[in-house]
């Protein structure tokens, strides 16, 4: 088995819908959750592609994820609505979710939609783009159970409660914002783990509240601006907490199963919050694209430093998605390890052949 393998995102879709189908998920939320993982990968987000499906199928197989749900739509204001999620895909919930705050954005200038009951959503970037590409200015907020520090606290509390916006440039591209909280994402460490590896500097910290670099004690990430400006982080992930807990009527993220177990029957029942602004609500489409063009410009002129690059926030992402479409998605071998798993539990006889 060779150490990393590109394999075309055709062929990856196709192995999560022979997956999928014989966990008698329906097309419409293989279809969902297909955009999410695989989009994400394409633009280099490894972390929350298709490196989750496994996580995924443990969760369907155990009941945790709802391979059936009932989503229902509830109009709460001209404006604003409400999903009930049913526990199912928090991919599929965020992409219905995207369709009512465009469609509600359309006649009131803004659209809100927030889901309760839901499940891990993937990207937060994957649902501010969409709603972007509709030619809209698109929000994408989660929480997550614990995994931060308070600014000044030992013990974790906040989850990496990421921030997500997007904008477009022109029909082709878009402006893409979207980050965690916390100083590194939660996976960072895992992956830091599996291969021996030291973290950076004051991003974890041990079970008594030490920096640590060593991803094998690490037991919690410090908010967004670290040890000395981490206040600012915390802030901006207790905002995103109150939006996607207490303003929903469910529990902020302190009090939500953990995410990677052991139970992987109960439902976590997370809340997301999602926002369309109609740009032709405030200004014209013709001078908005033309100042935004003037943005994108202005920047492109600005002096790097030696052997860098400037770049507008979702560039690297657009390049890095045009190579992997032609290339394909890199697999190392732990995930082929795992994908392999799978294939053998299900008796597909796909995967094998693709590496």
């Amino acid at each position: 088995m060779k150490k990393k393998v590109l394999i075309k995102h055709s062929y990856i879709e196709k192995f999560i819908f022979f997956v999928c189908k014989n966990l008698n998920i329906p097309k419409k939320e293989i279809d969902n959750l297909c955009k999410s993982l695989i989009g994400s990968s394409l633009r280099g987000v490894d972390s929350h592609g298709v490196r989750l499906f496994p996580h995924y199928v443990k969760c369907i197989e155990g009941g945790r994820i709802n391979n059936r749900p009932k989503m229902k739509y509830i109009k709460k204001m001209p404006s604003i609505g409400l999903i009930d999620a049913d526990n199912g895909f928090g991919h599929s919930a965020s992409y219905l979710a995207c369709a009512k705050v465009i469609k509600l954005a359309k006649i009131n200038g803004i659209g809100l939609v927030g889901i309760i009951n839901s499940t891990h959503y993937g990207a937060a970037g994957a649902y501010s783009l969409e709603i972007a590409r509709n030619n809209f200015l698109g929000f994408s907020f989660t929480h997550s159970d614990s995994f931060a520090i308070p600014f000044n606290g030992i013990k974790k509390f906040h989850g990496t409660n990421p921030y997500s916006f997007s904008a477009p440039i022109n029909k082709s591209k878009n402006l893409l914002v979207d980050f965690s909280s916390t100083s590194i994402p939660w996976n960072k460490v895992l992956r830091a783990k599996d291969k021996n590896q030291r973290l950076p500097k004051n991003v974890a910290f041990d079970q008594y509240g030490k920096s640590t670099t060593n991803a094998k004690i690490a037991k919690s990430l410090s908010p967004l601006g670290g040890e000395l400006f981490g206040h600012k982080g915390f802030g901006l992930s207790a905002s995103i907490e109150i939006l996607c807990g207490p303003l929903l009527g469910i529990a902020h993220g302190y009090r939500l199963l953990s995410m990677m177990g052991p139970d992987f029957s109960s439902y976590r029942n997370l809340g997301h919050i999602l926002i369309a602004i109609n740009i032709e609500s405030i200004t014209t489409k013709t001078k908005y694209f033309r100042n935004i063009s003037n943005y994108i410009n202005d920047l492109k002129l600005q002096k790097p430093k030696k052997n860098q690059r400037i770049l507008y926030p979702g560039q690297k992402e657009w390049e890095e998605e045009k190579f992997r479409i032609k290339h394909g998605i890199p697999f190392d071998i732990e995930l082929q390890n795992e994908f392999l798993k799978i294939d053998k539990n299900y008796n597909l006889n796909y995967f094998n052949k693709l590496i």
